[in-house]
């Protein structure tokens, strides 16, 4: 039997929604390169060729290992602060709600808070006195998007195949409107860093897909580094909440 646990506005830590990152380890980087070398040595691909492939495929793998590090340099400024500054932070971002239109169709997807992110309840019971309906997301599977089911303060989650709390399955999916958007890390331009299994990426790529959706990353202002570096699959964020500022970026 699953087990259950019951929350309130105030979020508990829960399991992660995503594995840790795990980026491409520096072994990954030797092979990559030596297999590229191999091939243009036995004739598989022109010298010319290999030169533009190594640069190409060694850029990639550059950025991969300088996310990794952007990623624990973010984490451990966000683990540093207090309990109290976590939580006032949380009911800063709820006063600094950017210009959108909600209705009591309009959906928002939240999430339960792991790893010290903010909570992100205080803004959720905003949107929730506007009358808007809530949701929280839920794992199907490692590879997939993540799902969304409708959800109340109060509700029990339950715990998922993966180990996270989630709503029970036979709670009614919904396509939300406005998706509240964890991260580990932003920059100026919108662009985060998650924690590398790519769940968010892949969720904002398919709603954007379905219809048009409003991404709102949630942070501490010390999250907020010069430049992620963003590879092909990455998405934009189209706000960015911190609780000494509003970023507003707009979606690609």
């Amino acid at each position: 039997m699953a087990s259950e646990v019951r929350l309130v506005w105030t979020l508990p830590e829960l399991s992660a929604f995503e594995d840790d990152g795990c980026g491409p380890e520096p072994f990954f980087f030797i092979l990559l390169i030596s297999v590229t070398l191999f091939d243009a040595f036995v004739g598989r691909i022109d010298p010319s060729a290999s030169k533009e492939a190594i640069s190409t495929r060694m850029s990639i793998s550059s950025d991969a290992a300088s996310k990794e590090e952007l990623r624990a340099a973010a984490l451990a400024r966000r683990d540093a602060l207090s309990v109290e500054q976590r939580a006032a932070a949380a009911v800063a971002i709820a006063a600094r709600m950017p210009p959108l239109v909600t209705t009591s169709s309009t959906v928002i997807a939240g999430y339960a808070p792991i790893r010290n992110e903010i909570d992100p309840a205080p803004l959720m019971q905003k949107f929730a006195a506007r009358g808007a309906v809530l949701a929280m997301p839920a794992i199907s599977r490692p590879d997939a998007a993540l799902v969304f089911r409708m959800w109340k303060p109060g509700e029990a989650l339950v715990r998922g195949a993966l180990g996270t709390y989630e709503p029970p399955a036979d709670i009614a999916e919904v396509v939300p409107d406005i998706v509240l958007v964890p991260l580990a890390a932003f920059d100026p331009a919108g662009h985060r860093i998650g924690y590398g299994a790519g769940y968010y990426d892949r969720t904002l790529e398919a709603l954007r897909q379905h219809k048009a959706i409003v991404a709102i990353g949630l942070a501490f202002s010390v999250q907020e580094i010069p430049r992620v570096p963003a590879l092909s699959h990455d998405v934009r964020l189209d706000y960015v909440l911190t609780e000494a500022s509003v970023f507003g970026f707009g979606s690609e």
